[in-house]
């Protein structure tokens, strides 16, 4: 009998894949180049590896290299960037960051929702997790067989920018933190903070804004407004602008409502969100 060979290993950049696992060659790996820390996330989602504990417990005691360099470096964001370009790959390793801590230190807008309460009585998560939930679901839309979700998957299908949604669900509730009745206004300014640290283009930049400032807007204009009217279509379209961001926040709604409880997204609901959707498209083109 021939004895078992060990499995192999795979090494790349200072870092080694084993049994599923990514380990780090070094315990001074991050000291020698800061932005591992972020390239490590990158070749664990690309690899479909999780972080081996030791590594997990190394980013936690390394997080103060996360500084404001860290945080406004060009290399970081592009793989940051990279990382929520990914569709359907996001969530996952976005969990994993912030369960090591290093999402609150990399973007200090979202650490402050960790575990913080909501209150109101439809959600069923703590912020974060609210979120990260979110998240989760729009990853789903990329390959459901769901046929209640075949118009969404399309849309998220064919989204250019899958970034700007990713970043805009990340960023949706943040001003919760600032405990203001009405938060969006919050979320939208921290949005153009983290917009421009991240040196997003003009547009995108924009977008993200939009998106996060109106996060409630189409749900809302179903729910409480005449669909029917005229007056009801051309406002919801004027705040919306384009068929681009008006597809985004389809998608931005879906997961934000799903996200919240499972009875807060009903088959009631997405006959009017799909009906206004249908004539503000028409309406902007």
């Amino acid at each position: 009998l021939f004895a078992a060979r060990a499995p192999r290993s795979e090494h790349f950049y200072g870092f080694f894949a084993k049994d599923g696992l990514l380990h780090a060659e070094s315990p001074t790996i991050f000291a020698q180049d800061p932005q591992r820390l972020m390239r490590m996330f990158q070749h664990a989602q690309v690899r479909r590896l999780a972080l081996a504990p030791d590594l997990c417990d190394l980013v936690r005691k390394r997080l103060s290299l996360v500084n404001r360099t860290f945080q406004y470096s060009r290399a970081a964001r592009e793989v940051f960037l990279a990382i929520l370009s990914r569709k359907g790959e996001v969530g996952r390793i976005l969990r994993v960051m912030h369960e090591t801590d290093f999402l609150g230190r990399y973007l200090p807008e979202f650490g402050r929702l960790t575990c913080l309460v909501q209150h109101e009585f439809f959600h069923r998560y703590t912020a974060d997790e609210h979120t990260l939930v979110c998240i989760d679901k729009l990853d789903e839309l990329i390959d459901t067989e769901n046929p209640k979700l075949q118009g969404y998957r399309a849309l998220f299908q064919q989204c250019d920018t899958p970034s700007t949604l990713y970043l805009a669900l990340l960023m949706h509730d943040t001003g919760k933190a600032e405990h203001r009745r009405h938060h969006e206004e919050a979320s939208a300014m921290l949005a153009t903070k983290v917009g421009r640290r991240l040196q997003l283009p003009p547009a995108q930049r924009r977008a993200l804004v939009l998106l996060v400032d109106n996060h409630y807007l189409l749900s809302k204009t179903a729910q409480s407004r005449n669909l029917e009217d005229t007056a009801t279509i051309s406002h919801f379209a004027g705040i919306v602008q384009s068929a681009e961001n008006l597809d985004s926040l389809m998608l931005v709604t879906l997961a934000d409502g799903q996200g919240t409880s499972d009875k807060n997204w009903s088959d009631w609901m997405v006959g009017l969100v799909w009906q206004l959707y249908a004539s503000a498209r028409a309406y902007l083109e």
